[in-house]
């Protein structure tokens, strides 16, 4: 992420706050990313009821995915113990400070601010499981994109595990390309 091109001059230090955020690793890394190796890791990923792992196979090579390796991989600096949601009240005050104009919950993306906007953009397509065209953030989404703007403690990792297990569990092939940096 390099400087905004001209006319966006306003997203100079969001961009100057990605670079240097928790998450910056998981939105400038760019890993080489093998569609084979991620489709045969989709196609035989496994995890079983209560189960906090996913297992699969690339090239007849077993592969384990755990909130550890997650956290490991993208290095988000987040624990184990931080939350997955904050309090209504604190995420009602950040919102409207970021200038938002709808009601909570849910988040509205169109109803955010620009600035606001484009980084609710970039985290709903580097860190959840949602693809583009998504306009709407559910409450765990929002209390990510608050943390990462107000700097507080949020299980990113949990998030990102979670999304996957989701997808493991509905075996959701049109998410299978969401989450190559883990593979």
């Amino acid at each position: 992420m390099t400087e905004p091109p001209k006319g966006f001059e306003i997203y100079k230090s969001l961009m100057i706050g990605l670079n240097t955020c928790r998450l910056s690793h998981a939105f400038r890394e760019n890993p080489t990313i093998r569609e084979d190796w991620i489709r045969d890791f989709w196609n035989n990923a496994t995890t079983k009821k209560g189960d906090k792992v996913i297992r699969s196979t690339i090239q007849n090579k077993e592969i384990l995915i755990t909130e550890k390796v997650i956290r490991e991989v993208l290095l988000f600096g987040d624990a184990a113990d931080d939350p997955v949601e904050h309090a209504k009240e604190k995420v009602v005050e950040v919102l409207h400070k970021m200038s938002y104009e709808g009601s909570y919950p849910p988040t509205t993306k169109k109803l955010l601010h620009p600035y606001w906007r484009f980084l609710a953009h970039v985290y709903l397509l580097c860190i959840s499981r949602n693809k583009s065209g998504i306009d709407t953030l559910t409450i765990r989404q929002t209390s990510g994109l608050v943390s990462l703007v107000e700097g507080w403690k949020f299980n990113y990792s949990r998030c990102a595990f979670n999304d996957m297990m989701a997808n493991v569990r509905t075996l959701n092939k049109k998410y299978w390309f969401k989450f190559p940096r883990f593979l």
